[in-house]
Order: structure tokens, then sequence, then C-alpha cells
């Protein structure tokens, strides 16, 4: 009988990581405060860093006072590569004013017709559209909204 059984010892490679330590610092920042701390961080290690908004940060922060923070934290901490996501919840209309306001990275969840025609004008635009936030923005996401329920 030949069977075809996986061979011991034939792994996959370890999936490719990003936070902290592994070329990039992914952080969910609210404030100018914190957008400061991230990027000061990402220069002291010498990477590039990813900020993130909260949660559905577009409905109640607005996508100009988010890309507000982010560019006077850019212009405190120059030399580092800085992407900036904002999170758009489930409404196709705050990842359009995001877009408008200059965002490259927006996240959008929701209705799967919406997101799609929101991708299309997210890549006329040069911009991308993505289901979920950045892996350690997500975490850090969650464990601020458990830290507020409390």
């Amino acid at each position: 009988m030949n069977s075809k059984r996986p061979r011991r010892g034939s792994r996959r490679p370890p999936p490719r990581r990003t936070g902290k330590g592994f070329g990039r610092i992914c952080a969910v920042v609210g404030t100018l405060d914190e957008a400061r701390a991230a990027l000061r961080a990402a220069a002291a290690r010498g990477v590039a860093a990813t900020l993130v908004s909260p949660p559905g940060a577009a409905a109640y922060l607005g996508a100009g006072f988010f890309w507000g923070v982010v560019e006077a934290a850019r212009a405190e901490v120059p030399g580092i590569a800085v992407e900036a996501v904002m999170d758009c919840g489930d409404d196709p209309g705050w990842a359009l004013a995001a877009l408008r306001t200059g965002f490259k990275s927006i996240v959008l969840g929701g209705n799967r017709r919406a997101r799609a025609r929101v991708a299309a004008i997210a890549r006329a635009m040069g911009a991308r559209l993505l289901a979920r936030p950045p892996a350690a923005a997500a975490e850090a996401g969650a464990a601020r909204q458990r830290m507020r329920r409390r």
C-alpha cells in the first residue's frame, strides 16, 4: 500500500511577522501623545511605523482629525516612514471621506457590495482597502475596548 502521509519533520516555515522588532511598529493611536510615542519608539529602533485609528474612529474622531494627528506627529519625528490606516467601521461614507482626506489605507467592514465599490474607488485613487486592521493593531484595539468597558 502506498498511502500518502506527510513526512515527519516536514513543516511549513513560520509566517513572516510584523510589529514590534520585525521591521515595523504597528500601533493603535487616538491622540497626538500616543502617535508621538509610537513614532519615537520606531525612531529608536530605526524601523517604519503604522499608525492605526481605533476601531470605527472615522465616525467619532473624524478622518480630518486623525489625519491632523498623524501629520503633527510626523512633523515632530521626521525621517520615519509612516503609514496611517483609518478604520471606518462598516460605513462606506466614512471610507470615502477618508479617501478624500488623503489616506492610502483604510479599513472597511460590512456589506460586501459596498466594500467592492469603495475598493474600486480606492484603487483608482492609489489607495488600498482592508477588510480588517493590521493584526497587531486589531489585538491592541480589542484590548483597548475591553479596558473601556470595565
